[in-house]
């Protein structure tokens, strides 16, 4: 997919020759643009794709949609909140609304796919997505919300990740042509995206130090979070315990155990929505031999005991 996507992109748009010539000079003077969803989506549509114009930096700007973009080849420069953020083949940079940035001068090999992606599209796919909370879904939610009170910006490398790139790869070739039932595919698509971003979370990057290692730890408790301890995951993280148990408080306000409840929670409720294990099995799989406790858990997170929640329509 690579290939043929550099087999569209690669060649040079007429605006791009006209600048290469000399025929055409780069818009100057214009700062702190605020660029609108309708300047760069046609009437009905909730996504859209649009290469990084070569040859040509770009201003000082924010914009009213939620952008995604990905380094096709080649490497280029953002600017985000006066931060250099270096791009390079296989990166996915998620940016929240209203971020100022600019993108520096690019070369002809340096191509990069811009995404406009409007917040009731996100919103769809990251329902369909059943994402667990953690700081990555935070953000995802803040992008639909237009709030502050996360990152700016999240920064994935899935170069190596094949699955990932493929479904970026396939969103992009979905979107530039007219396949049938395009919004439900590429909804879906994004849908499963998201999911396997929040899986792969020791992969991102953001402007805020520290939420990496929350999200490591997120993601160490999706796998272990039956059986693990925090002792485990600071040794498999190699950080010292107390200093990861304090920073685990100080990034989520909430304990280690705290998290690894919340995501017990999380499976039991999904187990007994989706199977037809017996309550009893389904609280040995989520980790608790008490079935007692289990129950007042239970019912103290969602409000009615398990067997009720599974007769709930």
């Amino acid at each position: 997919m690579s290939e043929e996507l550099l087999r569209l992109y690669y060649p040079l748009s007429e605006n791009e020759k006209d600048v290469l010539a000399g025929r055409l000079k780069p818009p100057e003077g214009q700062e702190n643009l605020v660029l609108r969803r309708e300047q760069f989506l046609r009437r009905g549509k909730l996504i859209d794709v649009k290469p990084n114009h070569r040859f040509c930096a770009a201003p000082l700007h924010s914009h009213d949609f939620i952008e995604m973009a990905y380094v096709l080849h080649g490497t280029l420069t953002q600017q985000i909140e006066g931060k250099a953020v270096v791009l390079t083949e296989g990166d996915l940079l998620i940016m929240n609304r209203n971020v100022h940035h600019t993108v520096e001068l690019s070369g002809q090999d340096d191509i990069m796919i811009n995404f406009i992606v409007l917040p009731e599209f996100f919103e769809r796919a990251v329902e369909i997505a059943q994402l667990e909370d953690s700081p990555m879904h935070r953000f995802f939610l803040s992008c639909i919300l237009d709030n502050d009170n996360t990152p700016d910006y999240l920064l994935f490398n899935v170069k190596d990740i094949l699955p990932l790139r493929h479904l970026v790869e396939n969103l992009i070739w979905s979107i530039k042509n007219d396949i049938p039932y395009k919004q439900t595919t590429n909804q879906l698509t994004m849908a499963l995206l998201l999911r396997l971003l929040q899986y792969h979370a020791g992969h991102v990057r953001s402007d805020e130090p520290g939420y990496g290692l929350i999200w490591e730890v997120q993601r160490y408790i999706d796998s272990h979070y039956r059986d693990g301890s925090l002792e485990e995951a600071a040794g498999l993280l190699h950080y010292d315990y107390r200093w990861l148990s304090h920073e685990i408080i100080r990034k989520t306000g909430k304990t280690f155990t705290a998290l690894v409840q919340e995501r017990r929670m999380q499976q039991a409720l999904y187990l007994l929505k989706n199977t037809d294990y017996p309550v009893q099995e389904v609280c040995e799989q989520v980790g608790y031999a008490n079935n007692t406790y289990f129950y007042k858990l239970f019912q103290r997170t969602y409000g009615v005991t398990p067997k009720k929640m599974r007769g709930a329509p």
